[in-house]
């Protein structure tokens, strides 16, 4: 997969020939954005076109409302979904504030029809500027009949829109279960290993610190079933959302993660962080003879929940 950064306006013929052009925002690329893109595919196989996906490097509202934004993905973890989802192109759009006031014509005629689009994917609540008239209802007018339109209807999992806001509330709720079952995998958290207090080794549970892209959605504080890749390799893992309450009073968030077998320095390391689930909330203990005896049992929970999975 090519992953091509777009600045307005276009340079011409960015892509040989005609394409198949996915429209989105895609944070996550749940199982929502999952389906758009297998709806693209099969037209990019028949038709013989590649498969093209237009996001953009910060979410509209940034711009629009000088709004700050959490995400699910960094543009990384988006890259890496769409390569395994099979699409041949990434572009990402500089959402910008001279792009911000193409009007939905321009828009059609400056993008998607200088991008050569034969066929254009989008959802049904996709907006192309102001929403009362840059929807899906008035594309066909704005297309002029020069490419075709999919439209591809709300995708639900029991009753329940898959979106990304939903994905969030999820995520921010400890309600890991329900965030994979939306986004058709466990969410997860890259960054690098930081330097910490050095608590858990004093404690016999030595951490790895996550340092993580700022702007990424955090879950609810607490301690979690996780599965963490450090050094090439995945381990079943306790990670603590939290202040540390028990050691120090403050109002910086820790993520840290205690892997099961894995007892190496690996600052400044890779690490991912995948999400299962919440099995309770920070406590304050009296002392760290308390706190200790709450690892150990977190740490048998946590192993039992993994051993009935695998």
């Amino acid at each position: 997969m090519q992953i091509i950064h777009l600045t307005y306006p276009l340079k011409e013929n960015l892509i040989p020939g005609p394409i198949v052009l996915v429209l989105g925002f895609f944070d996550g690329v749940h199982r929502g954005h999952q389906q758009l893109i297998k709806i693209a595919q099969e037209q990019a196989k028949q038709k013989g076109h590649p498969l093209v996906v237009m996001t953009f490097n910060g979410h509209p509202k940034e711009v629009y409302q000088k709004a700050e934004v959490t995400y699910i993905d960094s543009l990384n973890e988006k890259a890496y979904k769409m390569r395994k989802l099979g699409v041949d192109y990434l572009l990402v759009m500089h959402f910008n504030d001279r792009f911000s006031k193409l009007t939905a014509q321009e828009f059609v005629d400056q993008i998607v029809v200088k991008l050569q689009a034969d066929t254009v994917v989008a959802g049904f609540d996709y907006t192309y500027g102001p929403r009362a008239v840059a929807n899906m209802k008035n594309f066909p007018h704005f297309a002029k009949g020069r490419f075709d339109i999919i439209e591809v209807p709300q995708q639900s999992y029991d009753g329940q829109k898959i979106g990304s806001t939903e994905i969030k509330d999820a995520i921010k709720a400890g309600e890991m279960a329900l965030a994979t079952e939306l986004l058709g995998t466990p969410y997860a958290m890259t960054g690098i290993v930081g330097h910490g207090l050095r608590n858990g080794h004093k404690l016999g549970y030595p951490t790895a610190n996550l340092v993580w892209t700022e702007h990424k959605v955090v879950p609810k504080v607490g301690v979690y079933a996780t599965k963490t890749k450090l050094k090439g390799k995945w381990y079943d893992s306790m990670t603590s959302v939290g202040y540390n309450v028990t050691i120090q009073e403050g109002r910086q968030i820790f993520i840290e993660s205690n892997l099961f077998g894995f007892d190496e320095e690996a600052y400044d390391q890779e690490m991912v962080i995948k999400w299962y689930k919440y099995t309770r909330g920070e406590i304050k203990f009296a002392n760290l003879a308390e706190l200790r005896a709450q690892m150990a049992k977190d740490e048998a929970e946590i192993k039992a929940y993994f051993a009935h999975r695998h």
